[in-house]
């Protein structure tokens, strides 16, 4: 048996902290250590097309397991490439370990390839550090565990030849774990029972923090005991299961969620972070109570109160703090009516954008997960997809980065096999990831990608419209990418015609292979729904 070296030990605590899986596009050097030690541990090696699409696949597997992603690229281009899923783990929140291998001491005359990688990261980095012999085991430790504090985010490991094939040392680092969350501070308790003991008609915000289980459950117990009105971030859909009587819809910091929020006389913001705020002003009156995992550094709105530490234990202590709200049965079922109706505009022929998505949910299992890109279609996907548990609809809120949905889906069906998954995208959204249906084919993930297909920027048209700009520099040439998808092995339907979309839909949710699903929408009504539900 070889001597384990340090890789060997580096990747048995990867192992240890539950990955399965490291995505990536491998150079010539030490990834190639790290890939055949992975292979000895357990660990799969997926070879994505991109390093962006890695990254943000990682990131979203961490999303789903709770543990950290990884994700891997060769030294100077593969690491470039790779800066925009490293964003989105930053911005959105998620846990990922981008590994890079670097040049040994004694090549320091080589300038070929050469930048300096950690400074071209560190401002969405929240550690930092680089593995060159047996002595670095500690700080590795040390350095996965700052990705998973709060809030959890991107770390970047550099890598040598020389110091991954170092002996291991003589003694491993154990794994730290999480601290344990703080106590929920007393005078604030006080504070926020006064501000609840004055509400009759509180209206909770919940966030992409509330995606933990304990969180969701948490929320659930404090709408049902209060029997008031949720709203949900884009990030934290599904927390609150859209049967439920309570569960309103989404907030955008839109005209559509207004008039309820409104009418409120106490907001509670439950998990809710800044970075899923929309880039305005707070638009209301009403005493502010927010319940977060941590500090922020920007503010959607300085709260009247702040409850800092676990959001579960947070509901537990304010659960009695409301005596009797007044919202009655057919006032919340009005709410969501009103919600629904102007999310469904579906004008414009012969396909709209809403009868994608109404026949999508009609084939999709109700246990599939969706993956959202950024464009116009999010607004009626979104807005009328049924989610019943957290983390049943993956999009990116923080970046809002398009070439989001195909690698969010495969990192889905990777970590999460059983469950089909359905990702919605624009065509700009596909064409900036394509390669990566060759990805999902090649580790056969069960993915249907449904593609709005209107050969245009359709959102950044609506808002040049809106400035009544002349038409410029936002429609793309037509694709077919039905005919693009059977040329990476997936399966290809492309629909033209309303009678085509149930039958296409059907049979690529039913193949259990990857498949592309790409309609030709008429995209007039997202102008209608924009203004509708954002204003």
């Amino acid at each position: 048996m070889a001597a384990k070296t340090v890789v060997d030990e580096f990747v048995g605590s990867l192992a240890r902290r539950g990955v399965r899986h490291i995505f990536g596009v491998p150079g010539g050097d030490c990834n190639l250590d790290v890939i055949e030690s992975a292979s000895r541990a357990g660990i799969r090696f997926v070879l994505t097309r991109t390093e962006t699409a890695a990254a943000i696949s990682a990131a979203v597997s961490a999303e789903l397991t709770g543990t950290i992603g990884v994700a891997m690229t060769t030294r100077g281009p593969g690491l470039a490439n790779g800066a925009n899923g490293v964003a989105y783990a930053s911005l959105d929140r998620a846990p990922l370990l981008l590994i890079a291998d670097h040049y040994d001491s004694d090549l320091d005359f080589v300038s070929h390839q050469r930048i300096d990688q950690a400074a071209m990261l560190r401002p969405v980095l929240r550690g930092e550090g680089r593995l060159d012999g047996a002595d670095g085991q500690a700080d590795v430790e040390t350095l996965l565990d700052r990705a998973m504090l709060q809030p959890p985010g991107p770390v970047y490991l550099e890598i040598t030849g020389k110091g991954v094939r170092a002996p291991a040392g003589t003694s491993s680092a154990a794994v730290q774990g999480a601290p344990a969350e703080p106590a929920l501070d007393s005078a604030a308790l006080a504070e926020a029972r006064s501000l609840l003991a004055k509400a009759s008609r509180p209206v909770i915000i919940a966030g992409l923090q509330a995606c933990d289980r304990a969180a969701a459950s948490a929320l659930r117990m404090l709408a049902e005991r209060w029997r008031c009105p949720v709203f949900v971030t884009y990030k934290a859909k599904g927390v609150v299961a859209d049967s439920s009587p309570y569960a309103m819809g989404c907030y955008i910091g839109g005209v559509a969620e207004e008039p309820a929020i409104k009418s409120a006389d106490a907001i509670v913001l439950y998990g809710f972070d800044a970075i899923e705020g929309p880039p305005q002003r707070w638009r209301y009156s009403a005493p502010v109570l927010e319940i977060t995992t941590h500090p922020f550094e920007r503010r959607t709105v300085k709260a009247d109160v702040s409850l800092v530490g676990a959001l579960d234990r947070a509901a537990d202590a304010i659960k009695d703090m409301v005596r009797v709200a007044t919202w009655t049965p057919d006032e919340l079922a009005g709410i969501r009516r009103a919600l629904r109706d102007r999310a469904a505009a579906s004008e414009g022929g012969p396909i709209p954008p809403q009868m994608v998505v109404e026949q999508a949910m009609r084939v999709a299992p109700r246990n599939s997960r969706i993956a959202v890109d950024a464009g116009a279609h999010m607004l009626p996907v979104m807005h009328l997809w049924n989610c019943e548990e957290p983390r049943q609809a993956l999009i990116s809120r923080g970046l809002a980065t398009m070439g989001f949905a195909l690698p969010a889906a495969i990192g889905s069906a990777l970590a999460d096999p059983e469950r089909p998954v359905v990702a919605f995208t624009g065509d700009g959204g596909l064409m900036m990831c394509t390669g990566e249906l060759g990805t999902a084919a090649q580790y056969g993930c069960q993915l249907t990608v449904v593609v709005f297909n209107d050969s245009s920027l359709t959102l950044i048209g609506a808002k040049q419209r809106r400035r009544q700009l002349p038409n410029a520099g936002v429609d793309l040439s037509p694709a077919d990418f039905a005919s693009v998808a059977r040329g990476f092995g997936c399966l290809g339907y492309r629909v033209e015609r309303p009678e085509e979309l149930a039958p296409a839909l059907a049979s690529a949710v039913a193949s259990g292979r990857p498949a592309v699903v790409d309609v030709v929408v008429n995209p007039h009504s997202y102008h209608s729904q924009i203004i509708s539900l954002r204003g």
